[in-house]
């Protein structure tokens, strides 16, 4: 029985639709009617549980002997997955996949690349067998400016010419099923990125080929870019994060690419121009 957490998002949802083609029994953890609907959708096992209650994940855990460990963006995400981690030992789970993030490190100027230091390091020095998939930026988060690309052809962002690995969360959840389902990825990191580092000025023009119209890439001042983010909900501590990365990848330093996902897989990883054709509807006017 694999244990899901985060089985609700864009990486965990996929993940339940491929371990469910798979013929695995999965138990997910639901914190709504919506998210209980949606697991069992999946054909999974929806179970309550909160992460601020180690104890309620340890009852949920019970019979289950692998997890695959996942949480949003929290200010306490380090205590809240070192805790899940505590939990699954104590709950008789054996093998734990985390999803953690390209360049962790406990130095790093990133805030999300220090946090999942800290849980990847925890995970390692926990006893358990362990897998630590650490993907590049994903390819999903180009779908946030969707409605300034339907209603001006602009995509605004802060990353001018820098390019990255981003890779498609589609993928991540496919890598993440295969670890979960076959044996001999214990105590192995996969650093996890698309085929090619591309910049937000090659995006915007793989775009406008694949939806037929221009869509402009406009590069913008950082306090400017925050202000984007956070006037659309986007809470400070997270774009502030986001700001950072953007400005990682301006300087050059998130353009590495592995092939991890062929070597896991036996596939490539998702081209970007696959991806933007498999959401092109999303970016055109309505």
């Amino acid at each position: 029985m694999i244990f899901v957490t985060g089985g609700t998002g864009t990486v965990g949802s996929a993940l339940l639709s491929k371990l469910r083609q798979r013929g695995a029994r999965v138990r997910a953890l639901a914190h709504s009617a919506d998210g209980r609907a949606m697991i069992e959708r999946a054909q999974g096992e929806a179970v309550p549980g909160d992460l601020d209650r180690p104890e309620s994940l340890q009852t949920a855990m019970a019979g289950c002997d692998r997890m695959f460990l996942l949480s949003r963006a929290h200010l306490d995400q380090p205590a809240r997955e070192i805790a899940a981690i505590d939990a699954a030992r104590r709950a008789g789970v054996k093998h734990v996949v985390a999803l953690s993030i390209m360049g962790a490190d406990a130095n790093s100027t990133a805030v999300f690349a220090r946090w999942h230091a800290e849980i990847d390091d925890h995970l390692v020095r926990s006893g358990l067998d362990y897998t630590i998939l650490r993907p590049a930026g994903f390819m999903q988060t180009h779908l946030w400016p969707v409605r300034t690309v339907r209603s001006q052809g602009r995509w605004f962002g802060m990353s001018g010419d820098g390019a990255a690995g981003f890779i498609d969360a589609d993928d991540v959840a496919a890598v993440a099923a295969e670890v979960l389902t076959s044996p001999g990825h214990e105590g192995s990191l996969y650093e996890l990125t698309g085929p090619a580092a591309t910049s937000m000025p090659e995006a915007a023009a793989v775009l406008s080929d694949v939806i037929g119209r221009p869509v402009t890439y406009v590069d913008l001042p950082a306090e400017e870019f925050r202000a984007r983010l956070t006037g659309g909900g986007i809470p400070d501590f997270v774009a502030d994060a986001v700001v950072n990365l953007y400005q990682v990848i301006r300087a050059g330093h998130a353009a590495t690419v592995t092939n991890s996902v062929q070597e896991v897989l036996g596939r490539p990883a998702r081209s970007y121009r696959e991806f933007a054709e498999t959401h092109k509807t999303a970016f055109r006017t309505m």
